[in-house]
């Protein structure tokens, strides 16, 4: 094992929840774990994604209130977000999130508690990511810049170390090589992180990857001794399969290394305890390693995705073709340019497979994200695009892409912000509400309050067991 220390985020209330549970986390449940996981000796707790965000924003959470209710309740540890440059909501004007939109969202989460994020552009825009680098810092968060990983054939060592180099020089603190596909194997990380540890110089390397083919543990154990500085981890309830390796299991496998101070695996296993429970009273899926399958390096759908269209293939009795929809996806994917499997584009580009695996004739439809990747508007992606569909789709013209709100408006009013942010109307912002941490029922509690809230159906209901009677009767 490498010399310096090795340190762990953990994201079970983001990706792994996401992967796992489909984003069922709600703002009372990320309380419950708060205590123990404060006090296991983790580098961070990640508390808000985009992904989260717009469950939030589902659910009628208020996102910046999930941060402040972790701030109150997770004492010293620092809590981080990430944050993704660009969106799939298509609001006029916000595919891009430009500078002003970055610097006060990153101001409003600074100030809500927030001690570091991980900037993310898909393409890498340097002028993008230079400006959101800076507003990070400035207003006193530790700044990961995050770079993408893919198993496309072609790109070597040297360019990813380019690219990590380009990244420190735009004012990143530390740099994250980003596996979200988890298609990162031992073999490559050998060569890899070496590459990238020696490009970054005194910058530190992270490591966020997954488990879709059962190699995320290794990967991540490799990669510690090869120099990777902070590893990215969830907790067994949320761990493996799309969601992140377990770090319990990587504390247990470093004890025997002699690694020192590792996170306090009581205190883990205790925070793990916490979310079974809420698990099993919510019945939630538990988390299963997933098998290898080379299909994993031809889709390369990242964590939840990949889950959710699993899910949708065995659902329609096609679980038999998941080749065909992976070389679906990578053909779309290949038709846009190969942009990275990440968000805005990799859902779209599953979508847009799914149509064509479903029986439509190839882009008689096409994904509005696709559509507008196709014009331009996120940027410029190193592959070809399909020259028909780009003509098929035109250009933006001026006056769709510029952002009718007033900058002056996303400074003043929170409201605005975060409509613009996450792709709504100000009229449907979340407010703030009273949040009690999660509290689990006895199984009696949890039947008694099931039948009331089914009471109103029935004249009378009555349930009864051996050292058990309920009765419930309208009056009147």
């Amino acid at each position: 094992m490498s010399s310096h220390r090795l340190t762990f985020t953990d994201t079970s209330l983001t990706d792994g929840q996401a992967a796992v549970w489909a984003g069922a986390l709600d703002n009372r449940m990320v309380l419950a774990p708060a205590a123990a996981l404060s006090s296991s000796g983790l580098a961070a707790v990640e508390v808000l994604s985009p992904a989260v965000l717009d469950e939030c924003m589902a659910r009628d959470e208020h996102p910046l209130q999930r941060v402040e209710l972790a701030h109150r309740h997770y004492g010293p540890v620092p809590l981080r977000a990430t944050v993704n440059l660009l969106t799939g909501h298509g609001r006029p004007g916000a595919d891009v999130l430009g500078p002003t939109a970055i610097d006060r969202w990153l101001t409003a989460l600074a100030a809500a508690g927030l001690r570091q994020v991980v900037l993310l552009d898909p393409l890498l825009d340097p002028v993008r990511l230079k400006a959101a680098l800076e507003s990070a810092t400035t207003v006193g968060l530790t700044a990961i810049a995050a770079l993408p990983y893919t198993a496309d054939d072609g790109v070597s060592d040297e360019t990813y170390a380019e690219r990590a180099a380009s990244l420190v020089a735009a004012g990143a603190d530390r740099v994250m090589l980003r596996d979200e596909s988890g298609v990162l194997t031992p073999d490559r990380a050998h060569t890899l992180v070496p590459a990238l540890v020696s490009a970054l110089g005194d910058t530190p390397l992270d490591l966020h990857t997954r488990c879709h083919t059962a190699l995320g543990t290794v990967v991540a154990l490799e990669a510690g001794r090869l120099g990777v500085r902070g590893i990215d981890t969830a907790l067994p309830s949320v761990a493996n399969g799309a969601s992140l390796p377990s770090l319990p299991s990587l504390v247990r496998v470093l004890r025997r290394d002699d690694v020192q101070d590792l996170p306090d695996l009581d205190a883990l296993q205790s925070a793990d305890a916490i979310l079974a429970g809420i698990a099993d009273q919510e019945g939630l899926p538990a988390a299963t390693p997933w098998p290898f399958d080379l299909a994993t390096y031809v889709h390369q759908l990242p964590g939840e995705v990949a889950a959710y269209f699993r899910s949708t293939l065995r659902e329609r009795g096609r679980w038999a073709d998941l080749h065909e929809f992976a070389a679906e996806c990578a053909a779309v994917r290949r038709d846009m340019g190969a942009p990275p499997m990440v968000a805005p584009f990799a859902r779209a580009i599953a979508e847009q497979a799914m149509c064509h695996f479903g029986g439509e004739q190839r882009y008689e439809t096409l994904r509005p994200v696709l559509r507008r990747l196709l014009q331009g508007v996120y940027g410029t992606v190193d592959g070809d695009q399909r020259v028909e569909l780009q003509a098929r789709v035109g250009s933006v013209l001026t006056s769709e892409s510029d952002s009718p709100t007033i900058e002056a408006d996303l400074a003043a009013d929170e409201d605005v912000l975060l409509a613009w942010i996450a792709g709504v109307t100000v009229a449907t912002v979340p407010r703030r509400v009273d949040v009690q941490p999660y509290e689990a029922s006895t199984p009696y509690e949890s039947l008694t309050r099931g039948l009331l809230e089914r009471a109103g159906r029935y004249a009378t209901l009555t349930v009864s067991a051996p050292g058990l009677r309920i009765h419930l009767q309208q009056e009147g």
